[in-house]
C-alpha cells in the first residue's frame, strides 16, 4: 500500500513572523557590527533580501535611517 506525506503549508502569520525575525536579525547584526567591513557585509545581505522580497518595505532604507557607528569591542 502506498504511503503519502502530508504537505502542510505555513500559515500567513507564520510567514509574517519568519520575515520579521529575518529582518530583525539583519538590523541587529548591522547595529552590532564592530567594523565598517562587517556593516558592509550585512548591508549586502539586506540588498539581497530586498531583491528577493520586492513587495516588502526596503530593509536597506531601514539601514540607511540608522546612523551606523562601529560597536565598542
Amino acid at each position: 500500500m502506498p504511503t503519502f506525506t502530508l504537505v502542510k503549508r505555513p500559515l500567513e502569520s507564520e510567514l509574517a513572523w519568519a520575515e520579521y525575525s529575518i529582518r530583525r536579525d539583519i538590523l541587529a547584526r548591522y547595529a552590532a557590527a564592530l567594523s565598517e567591513s562587517e556593516a558592509t557585509a550585512v548591508r549586502w545581505e539586506a540588498v539581497a533580501y530586498d531583491r528577493e522580497n520586492p513587495d516588502a518595505s526596503s530593509l536597506v532604507a531601514e539601514l540607511d535611517a540608522y546612523d551606523h557607528q562601529p560597536a565598542a569591542a
